[in-house]
């Protein structure tokens, strides 16, 4: 069956008042935090800090980085073609090594009566020196159903329905930083991780505390190793569609709270040339960042201009602005996105390294089937999935 085009035009007309009156009502909102943006922006750090109500505990965003321009913060370099680009991307990242890691993974389904899954990491890492070749591996860990049972009564949740689905998914997220940190463990500066996501795990506020603290446990312990080992590490985000910013503009203006507005709608009228970037803000969401400990105020975060669409959001932790190193951060970044042309490269292949396709969940079925009838073990499969390799 394919979507019925006619039938879906006929309720977009009968519904077009509905859209034009939330069209309506969200520029009006944007507006009023547009004239925010304009008035704050124009102020020092002082000014701001001292508008906001001592009441409030938690900002949204804290500004640390000061500026000259209004947010806008220019990379300060053009060029007349792409070849002149790409040569200068080429001596920014002249001998430092990039490293970046990405994740992928098989949940249990209805084709096999076995509940077992697969995680694995993809990881690119490249010297950038020509004596030295880059590398690019995987590494893979199978989750067993004893492992999944274990789960069950460790994290179990009021509400079990796709436990598995969310287990592995934590697998997969933990396995990723544990690959970067081992990555970051066998490098020197100067270097420059890259994770694929967010540092603030506010997408984990739902679930139980003992969920929030697997994720909680995973990111500070990479936040940690970075600062130890004086390794920069940058949290990349291309879609984001965080209000820290907003929140804050909120508060400064006493407006309503938006919840459908994002920081990178806001700013995409500041960062209007390529390579422009805001200052930099500590993130100050609260929520989940309380249980941080040492990091609950230690991630900064700054939007840049990577590419056509809206701004991109960078998040970092604070001792890489402390140590001084944060423009050389930005050129190392901006480089790696010259080069994969709007998405930084070394997570491009990082992410074709790790993916898995349909064709590898067969060929995992298949794998599994002939490993099991090897060692007595019985496994049933759906009717519906033996039939299709019947066919083919």
């Amino acid at each position: 069956m394919v979507l019925p085009l006619s039938q879906l035009l006929q309720q977009l007309n009968d519904k077009k008042d509905e859209f034009l009156r939330y069209d309506t009502a969200f520029a009006e909102v944007r507006q009023a935090y547009q004239e925010a943006l304009g008035r704050w922006q124009q102020q020092t750090i002082p000014k701001v800090t001292a508008a906001i109500d001592p009441q409030i505990t938690h900002w949204g965003a804290r500004p640390i980085e000061p500026w000259n321009q209004g947010w806008c913060i220019p990379l300060g370099v053009q060029w007349p073609h792409r070849q002149a680009a790409q040569g200068w991307a080429m001596a920014q990242l002249m001998e430092v090594t990039t490293v970046a890691v990405d994740g992928s993974q098989m949940v249990p389904s209805e084709e096999l009566f076995l509940p077992v899954g697969v995680v694995q990491a993809g990881w690119f890492l490249n010297h950038h020196r020509r004596d030295r070749p880059y590398a690019k591996e995987i590494a893979l860990e199978l989750i067993t159903p004893a492992e999944l049972r274990q789960a069950e009564t460790e994290l179990a949740q009021p509400q079990t329905y796709r436990l598995h689905e969310r287990y592995i998914h934590l697998r997969r997220f933990e396995l990723e930083l544990k690959t970067l940190r081992e990555r970051m463990a066998e490098v020197t500066a100067p270097a420059l991780l890259l994770f694929d996501g967010s540092f603030v795990a506010t997408f984990a506020e739902s679930y139980t505390p003992q969920w929030q603290g697997r994720y909680v446990a995973a990111l500070c312990q990479t936040l940690e190793a970075s600062w130890e080992q004086r390794i920069p590490l940058l949290a990349y985000i291309d879609s984001s569609q965080a209000r820290d910013l907003v929140t804050l503009l909120g508060h400064l203006d006493r407006l309503p709270p938006s919840p459908h507005l994002c920081d990178a709608q806001l700013l995409n009228t500041v960062l209007t040339q390529w390579g422009d970037r805001s200052p930099l803000f500590i993130c100050d969401r609260g929520g989940i960042l309380e249980n941080y400990g040492a990091w609950t105020r230690g991630i900064g975060f700054c939007y840049l201009k990577a590419h056509q669409g809206y701004p991109v959001r960078v998040e970092l932790p604070l001792w890489i602005y402390e140590a001084g190193l944060l423009e050389a951060v930005i050129r190392w970044l901006c480089g790696e996105l010259i080069t994969g042309q709007g998405y930084p490269y070394a997570l491009e292949v990082a992410d074709q390294v790790a993916v898995l396709q349909g064709s590898d969940r067969q060929a995992f079925l298949k794998q599994l089937q002939v490993w099991a009838e090897g060692v007595g073990i019985e496994l049933r499969f759906s009717r519906k999935w033996v039939s299709k390799q019947q066919r083919r």
